[in-house]
C-alpha cells in the first residue's frame, strides 16, 4: 500500500487524508465490533482500513468515489471475497434497507454532516465508528452547559449512544490535514416518536439553538409564533424556567416538549 500511496495524487476536493497508523486502525476495527457483521466503508481511499475490515466483518461494502483508486482497490477486491467496492457518492446511493449494517469510515472532513445525518436516517445502520475532525466529535458527545453543546448533540443523541474511542493527532495522515481528528462510535437506540413527530423534533431543536444567546423561550417564539405567556406556562409545566436556554436542557426536556407541543398549539 505504501507504494500505491506514492503514486497516487490527493485530491483536496475529495477531502483525502489517508490514515497509516497500524495500531489505530486495528484499534478502530476492534471498537466497531464488526465480528460477523455486515460492514458500509465510506471513502476506503487505498483500503488502510479496509484490509483489516475484511479480516473481521462478514461483509464489508466500500463507497468510494475517486476513480483514480479503481486499481488498488480493485486488486484487494480480488483477494478478499467478502469486499465488494462501489464507486460512487456515497450520498447519492440508496443503501439497502433490508440489510442491518454497520458503517466503520474515515469520514472525508467536507462533508460529515450530510453523512452523519444519512447514517441517522437509516435505521437499519444499527451502530457506525467514524472518524471526524475533533471540534466535530467535540460537538457531539457535548452535555448540557458546555460550550459545545448545540442542536447537534441534541439530535446525535436522540437516534445513538455515543462512545468516545480515541484522539488522532493530525501527524499520523499523509498528508497531513490542519486539524485533529477523533474517532467515536453511535449505536442506534429505540425511536421514541414517528416519522412526523420525529421531523418536529428536529425542528423543534434546531430553533431553539438558532440565537444561542437568546432564551428558549424567544426562540420557540420566533419559531412558532405562540404567545410567549403560553410557551411560559407550558415550559413551567415541565419545570423550565423560562430564563433556561437550549444549551441548559437534556435530551428528554426535547422531548417532552415536542410530545407536549400539539397542547401549546391549540392554546396559541
Amino acid at each position: 500500500m505504501g507504494d500505491d500511496m506514492e503514486k497516487h495524487q490527493m485530491k483536496k476536493k475529495f477531502g483525502q487524508n489517508f490514515l497509516t497508523d497500524k495500531n489505530l486502525l486495528k484499534k478502530i476495527v476492534d471498537k466497531a465490533c464488526i465480528n460477523d457483521k455486515d460492514v458500509i466503508e465510506i471513502g476506503p481511499g487505498l483500503g488502510a482500513l479496509t484490509q483489516f475490515l475484511v479480516l473481521e466483518a462478514n461483509s464489508v461494502t466500500a463507497y468510494e468515489v475517486d476513480q483514480d483508486l479503481k486499481y488498488s482497490l480493485s486488486k484487494m477486491e480480488l483477494e478478499h471475497k467478502n469486499l465488494k467496492v462501489i464507486f460512487a457518492d456515497i450520498l447519492t446511493v440508496d443503501i439497502d434497507r433490508e440489510k442491518e449494517y454497520h458503517v466503520v469510515a474515515n469520514i472525508p472532513y467536507n462533508i460529515t454532516s450530510p453523512i452523519l445525518f444519512k447514517i441517522l436516517n437509516q435505521e437499519n445502520i444499527k451502530s457506525a465508528t467514524l472518524m471526524v475532525q475533533k471540534e466535530v466529535e467535540d460537538r457531539i458527545a457535548a452535555s448540557p452547559n458546555s460550550k459545545n453543546y448545540n442542536a447537534l448533540s441534541v439530535i446525535v443523541k436522540y437516534y445513538m449512544d455515543i462512545e468516545r474511542i480515541a484522539n488522532v493527532s493530525r501527524k499520523m495522515f499523509n498528508p497531513a490535514p490542519k486539524v485533529d481528528s477523533a474517532v467515536f462510535r453511535m449505536i442506534r437506540k429505540e425511536r421514541i416518536f414517528l416519522d412526523k413527530e420525529e421531523k418536529l423534533f428536529i425542528e423543534i431543536v434546531k430553533a431553539s439553538f438558532q440565537q444561542k444567546r437568546k432564551t428558549l423561550v424567544n426562540n420557540l417564539f420566533q419559531y412558532s409564533k405562540v404567545s410567549k405567556s403560553i410557551i411560559v406556562e407550558y415550559l413551567k409545566g415541565l419545570n423550565i424556567e423560562e430564563n433556561k436556554r437550549a444549551e441548559n436542557l437534556e435530551l428528554e426536556d426535547f422531548i417532552e416538549i415536542t410530545q407536549k407541543w400539539d397542547a401549546i398549539l391549540r392554546n396559541s
